[in-house]
């Protein structure tokens, strides 16, 4: 069996003896991937797609942690935390919610099986499996509904809002070790565990309501292998993994306020422009100023990147195309930008910060930064190197292809990402791969706006974005 664990938001920095003891042992017994990189927007439910389906947003087309679909919701945009709302954005289009085939449908079309559970968001758990090919549980829902009936049951049903991370931790932890996996055997599993995500974004990275949530994890995800290890009559594979990493939140921003003092938005509430997430939605009657709007934003010293549409670059001096970050779909919106970052360090002397608007939160990510974009992966168990630290680049992408390539399926050729050979005992060795790194850069208006990346043959990683004075 191969096990997904995702650990939401841990950051690679912080996966040592004293927060995480378990996950660094096996992080020195298997392979410790130190340049994993996420998708951007590095955010949860961007993510969560690409490793559903080992593609960038430009193909998966989840293209933001909000979207603005005026046919689902003409007044604001929608969370994709929502199952819901993405359901409906889906049933808008006559489509499908995820443009690009899952990892759990191919899985079923060569006869493997495959469950899922996840203790974050129902949009996050949700988007493991969005064509519910397999059993799903989520803390609040479970999929399809008659396995939620099920387990309300015979189980003792789901929980509610009042419910802490801990005890969702555990509930999701508990019904697939004890019902999804002895039930349905399965062949891959998915657990995405929403801490260090909810302490970090309350208290801050390193706070110690952090530190507490990590070690809570740790322990019991220590426990869930340990018993597989026992129970299960097959080889287990863990792959420990993070969708993204984190930032302290520094200079207030709100982009909305921005927007209507330079005049391209009428009021908070107007549909000229419509922020989302880290999108910026014009309706018909703005579309003509996107390259103003760009320009404006190339000069703002919130912003470290500004992306087009790719039909829109023309009319874009200095911004890069967003298809050079990954995106570019029918859904994107014309303008997505970065908030600028730095290396400063908070109180707990973790370095990133980004501009933000707090909202409630002292920590966030979704930026452009090495912070936001690096992301955990380590790999131990069956088939995987041993005592191994891998600087070859990699990224989120690249494990629904090489758990495929495990089970000796061909990836298809609509995935983005790369088989992880070099992790594989049967595979290279990482020091034999000659990865490289290049830039890319735009210029208007005395700014330069420059992408850095790494690459493995013709697979790249955005490393980060900076928007820096010309000359």
């Amino acid at each position: 069996m191969i096990l997904l664990t995702v650990w939401d938001g841990l950051r690679p920095d912080l996966v040592c003896d004293e927060l995480t003891p378990y996950l660094a042992r096996q992080s020195e017994a298997g392979v410790f991937c130190q340049h994993s990189h996420a998708v951007w927007p590095s955010a949860t439910r961007i993510n969560a797609a690409s490793l559903s389906t080992g593609c960038q947003p430009g193909k998966h087309g989840l293209v933001d942690n909000e979207l603005y679909v005026p046919a689902v919701d003409p007044q604001a945009p929608i969370s994709c935390a929502d199952w819901r709302a993405l359901q409906a954005l889906a049933d808008a289009e006559q489509g499908r919610l995820l443009t690009a085939p899952t990892l759990p449908e191919l899985l079923a079309q060569r006869g493997r099986r495959f469950v899922s559970a996840g203790s974050g968001s129902p949009g996050t758990t949700y988007l493991t499996n969005p064509t519910v090919t397999a059993p799903i549980v989520n803390w609040a829902v479970a999929w399809p509904r008659a396995f939620e009936a099920e387990l309300v049951e015979e189980h003792g049903g789901l929980l509610t809002e009042s419910a802490s991370s801990a005890e969702r931790n555990r509930q999701v932890i508990a019904t697939l070790r004890d019902v999804l996996i002895p039930r349905d055997r399965p062949d891959v599993v998915t657990l995405w565990i929403t801490e260090p995500d909810h302490a970090q974004h309350g208290h801050g990275i390193r706070s110690p309501e952090a530190v507490e949530a990590l070690r809570q994890v740790d322990a019991e995800v220590a426990a869930l292998v340990q018993y597989l290890e026992r129970a299960l009559p097959e080889p287990l594979t863990v792959f420990y993994l993070s969708d993204h990493g984190f930032e302290t939140i520094g200079p207030d921003l709100s982009v909305t306020a921005a927007l209507i003092g330079a005049g391209f938005k009428a009021s908070a509430s107007s549909p000229d422009v419509v922020p989302a997430g880290c999108s910026l939605y014009l309706n018909d009657e703005t579309l003509p100023r996107v390259g103003e709007l760009a320009t404006w934003l190339l000069t703002q010293p919130w912003v470290s990147g500004v992306f087009v549409r790719d039909d829109l670059l023309t009319a874009c001096p200095g911004a890069l195309p967003q298809s050079a970050v990954g995106g570019s779909h029918a859904r994107s919106a014309p303008i997505m930008y970065s908030p600028r970052w730095s290396d400063e360090c908070n109180t707990y002397g973790v370095p990133g910060m980004v501009a933000g608007h707090p909202g409630g939160s002292v920590a966030t990510h979704g930026s452009t930064s090495p912070y936001a974009l690096r992301n955990t992966l380590v790999a131990w168990g069956a088939g995987i190197r041993t005592g191994l630290v891998s600087d070859v680049p990699c990224g989120l992408v690249d494990v629904a292809p090489t758990v495929l390539h495990m089970l000796g399926i061909k990836p298809p050729k609509t995935m983005d990402g790369r088989v992880l050979h070099e992790l594989l005992t049967d595979g290279p060795w990482a020091a034999d791969l000659r990865p490289s790194t290049f830039a890319r850069q735009s210029a208007a208006e005395g700014c330069r706006q420059v992408a850095w990346y790494s690459a493995v043959g013709t697979h790249t990683y955005l490393d980060h974005t900076l928007i820096e004075p010309a000359g």
